[in-house]
């Protein structure tokens, strides 16, 4: 993480899991791991060790060129949601890493991933 606290490559990893949202099919949600201190970059005070963490999700509409930052901070009893707006740098970063995990784990784009029918069976998921 830069000294503003920007996000870098090396603060997060794409899970090969990407799905299609099933409630709008141009949209492709990847879940982002976090590699930097959450708490720094939210301005939160979580205690991991007392069960305390951020599921971070990138939802990209390619067709759009869209991306909105879902943060889910969850503990043994509660979830909260939060929205991050990213920096244009850090949009751009993250589109980028969606659509580099796409091509490696799929072969298409972004695009093809969304309108491909024979695909979306697989990789629709409720709620997001």
């Amino acid at each position: 993480m830069k000294a503003n606290l920007e996000l870098e490559r090396e603060d997060m990893y794409v899970d090969r899991d990407i799905q299609i949202d099933d409630e709008n099919g141009q949209q492709i949600v990847a879940y982002l791991e976090t590699l930097f201190d959450v708490n720094k970059k939210f301005n939160l005070n979580l205690d991991s060790e007392a069960g305390e963490w951020v599921n971070m999700y990138g939802i990209y509409n390619p067709c759009s060129d869209f991306l909105t930052v879902e943060c889910v901070i969850s503990t043994d009893d509660k979830n909260e949601t939060f929205y991050y707006t990213p920096t244009e740098a850090e949009a751009k970063l993250i589109k980028d890493m969606i659509t580099q995990k796409i091509q490696e784990e799929h072969g298409q784009t972004p695009i093809e991933f969304c309108l491909d029918p024979g695909s979306t069976e697989d990789q629709t998921m409720g709620g997001m």
